[in-house]
């Protein structure tokens, strides 16, 4: 039978359309148009999980919680993110809670800082290779200084000096020395003040790869933003502060996460308004949940970029929590951890600095700060503390 030259062409078109169309939807994939979270794993934990630290050692995977409870729970993650327990340490003999799980290497040696909000001060573990910890040191809050109730910290590390910023229900911060000891040297603390806003602060992040390191603090009392130039040897110089207006989402500012795309430093800010709690403070005008995205300029001052603005279709009700992964210069996936809508918002973020909804995942439970992103074997983990629930749960982020 004879062949229809037509149809053979027809069908070399269809055969073209489909590879470059599966290519392009690969590549979309790739980039982070579709975002899937599939549980791999779920624990339960002694306490309500707030603080959730991954880190890796000698090839070894590990995971360690805080919360409500009175200990650390350590768990080992193997290579499709099962997690086993280890063991349960136990820190303070008081309620009042655990925060801020900070990893710190100094001269190939682990450590792991955390806050004791129960007894008002920082401790320092050193980190054996089989997730084991061991304590090397301690601070307690003082008259000079403001770790009563300490929620946050954040480390910044310059040339070979790692410097410690925390934070937290008190008013003002405290800046450490970290040690290769595993020790923690006040160096200097700032209260705050009618110029500063600097009361409760639990979102703190930086910008440290520059000639001009900077930090940016999240004051969850005034509702605001603050920012930083940090010296060589850690001391803090203030630059500007950004209060919330009615413009803008930073009644109850709550995580701070920092982000550099192309050349431009962009600052993602959530925040838990009061209208979502009980709180003895008069009920802030309310205009809605939402995300700021600022851009800070070289000099450390943050200007409103653009701004993501809750609705039925997203889950932002109190942000608690802001994780990246960043994919290449041009792009980045930002998962946002709620406590109010109990789910968390997946959003691609690019060079022009605006937040583009992928997915919304409704989880059951409130996220409380308790979030953890880590990737093992060229695969993307998120580590999620079911905080109404007493578990912790691990997702596979597949894109």
């Amino acid at each position: 039978m004879k062949k229809n030259p037509l149809s053979f062409l027809t069908l070399l078109i269809v055969v073209f359309i489909c590879f470059f169309g599966c290519s392009s939807q690969r590549k979309a994939i790739k980039q982070g148009n579709k975002v899937r979270l599939t549980l791999v794993d779920s624990v339960a934990n002694s306490s309500r999980v707030v603080s959730v630290s991954a880190l890796a050692i000698q090839n070894k995977n590990f995971v360690y919680t805080v919360g409500e409870n009175k200990t650390m729970e350590i768990y080992a993650v193997n290579g499709k993110g099962k997690l086993t327990f280890l063991n349960q340490k136990q820190i303070t003999n008081r309620n009042g809670g655990l925060r801020a799980l900070t990893h710190i290497k100094v001269d190939n040696k682990n450590f792991l800082v955390l806050g004791n909000k129960a007894d008002n001060a920082l401790e320092a573990y050193d980190i054996d290779n089989d997730g084991g910890v061991k304590k090397t040191g301690s601070v307690f809050d003082t008259d000079t200084t403001f770790i009563d109730e300490v929620v946050t910290i954040h480390k910044v590390k310059i040339k070979d000096k790692v410097f410690l910023y925390a934070g937290g229900l008190d008013k003002g911060m405290s800046v450490f020395k970290f040690t290769d000891k595993g020790k923690l040297q006040h160096i200097q603390s700032i209260k705050d003040n009618d110029r500063l806003s600097l009361h409760g602060i639990i979102g703190m992040s930086s910008f440290s790869d520059q000639q001009k390191p900077i930090l940016v603090t999240g004051a969850f009392f005034d509702g605001s933003i603050s920012t930083f130039h940090i010296a060589k040897e850690g001391y803090l110089k203030t630059i500007s502060t950004v209060e919330d207006n009615d413009s803008l989402f930073l009644n109850g500012a709550f995580p701070v996460t920092s982000i550099t795309l192309g050349d431009s430093n962009f600052l993602l800010v959530g925040h838990r308004h009061n209208i979502h709690y009980n709180s003895e403070k008069d009920k802030a005008l309310y205009h809605g949940d939402g995300i700021n995205v600022f851009k800070v300029n070289t000099k450390g001052i943050p200007k409103i970029h653009s701004l993501l603005k809750d609705n039925e279709d997203y889950s932002l009700k109190g942000s608690t929590r802001i994780e990246t992964i960043k994919l290449n210069n041009e792009k980045a996936l930002v998962f946002i951890g709620t406590r109010d809508d109990k789910g968390i918002q997946v959003c691609s973020l690019g060079r022009d600095g605006v937040l583009r909804p992928v997915s919304k995942i409704d989880l059951g439970f409130s996220v409380y700060n308790g979030m953890s992103v880590q990737k093992i074997n060229d695969v993307w983990y998120l580590y999620v503390g079911a905080y109404d629930r007493n578990m912790l749960k691990v997702y596979r982020v597949d894109f």
